[in-house]
């Protein structure tokens, strides 16, 4: 019974995910958000650095130096040592070829591996050591080695002949390139998740001291099922110290595995955290050398209507306010889905508590049938101390103080029962439609109000999201175009000091600002960008600075929450006929647009933010429904006397109204030279909260780059000419085509007429002579109506047949030859079967022609 239950609990969660799955656009009914602001690759107003060698690929591991002044980066066969503030190929960067060497290599390819592709020496690991070295490992042509850099000079350590010190890196570094681990240097110990072993078909979570194997999990108990590993980390949870629980501090993996406690029929992918303590050192009798802290349950994002899983975790960033206050920490976890497979791909972003991970590892276990292998809910004694957990005072109190000491009935019962019963749950932040997410990474910013968590996301296509979560719903400030041929971003960093994010593809390495408030150039777009990093300071948009008394931000401006830039902005305020208004920072000049008549043109705006409206005045007046937009909401003109005049593209957002184009139509004969500008007493507006009153207003789902429009007038005469003659040419070519086609057909048809023309002679009736009737004096018997005659096949073969020389010539023959040899000898027979005559000249039987 309790298995049953078990397996009913099991099921709870997958079974109406699975039935959704049937169901059109699953995926597409969660609404996708949209970046505000949307800026193309190497725009000008959004600056970015970007670093990329010759020659050198996969940029896939990054290390930042604890200063901040040095950025450390792992590609294939090379690292780089770049610095920070001069962020580009040049002299400030020092390069590390670390290639393998070539009996390594053409070992690789000896095994069936790909010499160009997977025989190479891939960084996979690039961790601080001390202050003096760095740790590294790299695939090394599917045979990893570890080796130690020295940061003075940027090169790797060698022993006293002068070769480098390398280190067997089975079981820290992956075999294979393409499979993700995880690894976290801790007082000079290396926890790992990877492989261990050639196939990949080892997985293990290992710890690791110079080269001497300290713990890992054991692959005989199953503890772990093909897992993908994404991160780790360090949570110092004996802090504060003298506290009453007297925990240890813990290291937490966090991976994707296939889930053996479900039973369906399919593979299902499950998000997992596991953990295991920092003091732990394996047992005595039981599990020596492995660990016995292990433990491990299940991260769930699902959305909130349907349950819907997402049950891939592609990264996973811990965001922990200090080491102090290791109990505020959240986990910020990316997730997609494994039945997106040929339909909408979509991406989550769930975030979970440490508390919510504790109640998990002090709940229930789970365990399995020997022999039916059904995974239930173990409801049965467990040993104290609770198996899995770390050496705390209550440990302490009954005794033990090492896992050297823990009883074996603790250790053999952890063996068989280190999955959790609790699923640790969340309900998605952010839900994508249709983008993949990657990569993410979070920074706890301090506004003017409160504290917000500012998201940064990377996408599968080379693109970067940074949103801000706020009231328990998420705001896309901007996205943009990393990377020139959209490859997938690889990681993430932060430098929260120096207000700089790194993000790595194969191709390159960028280096962007984490705020861009200079390219709001007043009050209202400051506010309306609910920006975090940004605030209006009376003059300009600006980042707000760190470390600032709050005395000298009383006059700062910001609204991350609601964005009402009317109520933060009341000094901008006019008395323009036309409402309120933002004074913009530079005047909008009437750009001149020759329109000559009966042609038609479009006058361009791209609106302030994807968010905003359009809307167009006429002369002082806004226009009606009389004039023609284009989808887009570019407006079309036709040359006549009601379409000249100036036109002024407003948009719209909460709102605020600001120009952004300008435009004075005139006809072409009476063109000016006069520079028309816009009144600067009104150049932003405030409407009422009523966008009723504005007409043919058009949304607009991109944002431009430039707000200029270059229009030049033309007409299209010369290509009603071209298309004339282009049809006419066509026509001809058709005609002759079909002409080409019944060739044969004309000759059957113009036959007759060429005969026609020829002048008959009156026939003449001739005796038939006397071969032409039958050797029995009798009468020819008549054709059956579906022979056809001689002269009828004849006209046929003329016409159907290619004319071909005869093979013999018929005038050479006698009239003696054209006779039977012997009359005797030939007798004539009619069969009623077949009434055709047939001959018989001496022994053979021919049929008769006539």
């Amino acid at each position: 019974m309790a298995g049953a239950e078990g397996m009913g609990a099991t099921r709870g969660w997958l079974v109406p995910a699975l039935h959704t799955l049937c169901l059109v656009g699953l995926a597409a009914a969660a609404q996708e958000l949209l970046p505000r602001l949307s800026f193309q690759y190497d725009s000008p107003r959004r600056t970015m650095r970007l670093f990329e060698a010759d020659g050198v690929s996969h940029y896939t591991t990054l290390l930042l130096s604890t200063d901040g002044h040095t950025l450390y980066v792992g590609a294939r066969e090379a690292l780089f040592a770049l610095n920070s503030t001069d962020f580009q190929p040049g002299q400030h960067q020092q390069t590390l070829l670390w290639s393998a060497d070539a009996e390594k290599k053409k070992r690789c390819s000896s095994k069936g591996k790909d010499l160009q592709r997977d025989c190479q020496n891939y960084i996979k690991i690039l961790l601080q050591l001390n202050s003096t070295h760095l740790y590294t490992c790299g695939t090394y042509a599917f045979s990893p080695i570890c080796s130690y850099i020295r940061i003075q000079d940027f090169s790797l350590v060698k022993d006293s002949e002068g070769n480098p010190v390398l280190e067997d890196g089975k079981g820290r570094c992956p075999f294979d390139p393409e499979i993700k681990s995880t690894a976290i240097i801790i007082d000079g110990d290396v926890y790992a998740g990877t492989v261990s072993s050639f196939q990949g078909n080892e997985p293990i979570i290992y710890k690791s001291q110079d080269s001497r194997t300290l713990l890992k999990t054991e692959n005989s108990l199953h503890w772990l099922q093909d897992p993908a590993f994404v991160g780790s980390a360090y949570i110092r949870e004996s802090l504060p110290k003298g506290n009453a629980e007297g925990d240890d501090d813990k290291i937490y993996f966090f991976f994707s595995e296939m889930g053996k406690e479900f039973d369906f029929f399919e593979n299902t992918i499950v998000s997992r955290v596991a953990r295991v303590c920092k003091g732990d050192l394996g047992g005595e009798r039981v599990l020596q050398k492995r660990w016995t802290t292990f433990l491990k349950s299940q991260l769930l994002c699902s959305r909130p209507d349907d349950g819907f899983p997402f049950n891939v975790l592609q990264d996973m960033f811990v965001l922990t306010p200090g080491d102090e206050h290791w109990k505020s920490t959240i986990f910020y976890g990316v997730f997609t889905s494994q039945w997106n497979k040929g339909g909408t791909s979509s991406s989550a972003v769930c975030a979970f508590t440490i508390n919510e991970v504790h109640r998990a590892f002090d709940g229930l276990y789970k365990a399995v049938n020997r022999d039916t292998l059904q995974w239930y809910t173990y409801t049965q004694h467990v040993p104290e101390p609770k198996p899995g957990n770390c050496i705390n005072n209550h440990a302490r109190n009954m005794g033990i103080s090492s896992s050297l000491q823990m009883p074996d009935r603790v250790l053999n019962f952890v063996k068989d029962h280190f999955l959790m019963d609790s699923t640790i749950r969340s309900q998605p932040l952010l839900l994508q439609t249709g983008v993949q997410y990657r990569q993410i990474s979070v920074q706890r910013v301090k506004g003017l109000k409160r504290i917000y968590d500012v998201l940064f996301l990377g996408t599968d296509d080379g693109r970067l999201h940074k949103a801000v979560t706020m009231n328990k719903t998420v705001h896309i400030i901007e996205e943009l175009v990393l990377f020139k041929n959209k490859n997938p971003v690889q990681e993430l960093l932060l430098d929260g000091k120096k207000g700089l994010l790194y993000a790595s593809s194969y191709s390159a390495v960028v280096q962007i600002p984490l705020s861009n408030c200079s390219t709001y150039s007043s009050c209202g777009e400051c506010i309306l960008s609910r920006d975090p990093y940004c605030a209006w300071n009376g003059k300009m948009c600006s980042s707000i600075p760190p470390f600032t008394p709050e005395l000298n931000l009383q006059d700062w401006v910001q609204d991350v929450e609601e964005a009402d830039a009317g109520r933060q902005c009341p000094k901008e305020s006019s008395s323009s006929p036309r409402g309120r208004g933002l004074r913009p920072a530079e005047d909008v000049q009437c750009q001149k647009i020759s329109l000559p008549a009966n042609t038609m043109n479009s006058l361009t705006c791209m609106p302030l933010s994807n968010f905003a409206s359009k809307s167009w005045v006429h002369n002082g007046k806004k226009i009606n429904s009389s004039y023609i937009f284009h989808s887009n909401g570019d407006l079309l003109l036709v040359g006549s006397p009601q379409s000249f005049g100036s036109y002024e593209c407003w948009s719209m957002e909460e709102g605020f109204q600001k120009l952004m184009a300008n435009y004075c139509v005139e006809p072409e004969d009476t063109m000016q030279t006069v520079t028309v500008k816009v009144d600067t007493s009104k150049p932003l507006l405030v409407v009422e909260r009523n966008y009723d009153l504005l007409l043919n207003v058009s949304k607009s789902s991109s944002s431009s780059e430039s707000h200029s429009a270059i229009i030049s007038s033309k007409t299209y005469w010369n290509e009603f000419i071209i298309m004339s003659i282009l049809f006419g040419v066509a026509v001809v070519i058709l005609g002759l085509f079909m002409v080409y086609k019944h060739r044969k057909g004309m000759k059957t048809f113009l036959k007759p007429g060429d005969i026609s023309k020829i002048p008959h002679k009156k026939p003449q009736t001739v005796a038939k002579p006397a071969e032409s009737l039958p050797l029995n004096n009798s009468t020819v018997p008549n054709a059956l109506p579906d022979h056809k005659g001689y002269q009828t096949l004849n006209d046929n073969y003329l016409i159907t047949t290619p004319f071909h020389d005869p093979l013999i010539d018929s005038k050479n023959f006698s009239e003696s030859e054209k006779r039977p040899l012997n009359i005797k000898d030939t007798l004539v027979e009619v069969s009623p079967q077949c009434q055709r005559p047939r001959v018989r000249l001496g022994s053979v039987i021919r049929d008769s022609v006539v």
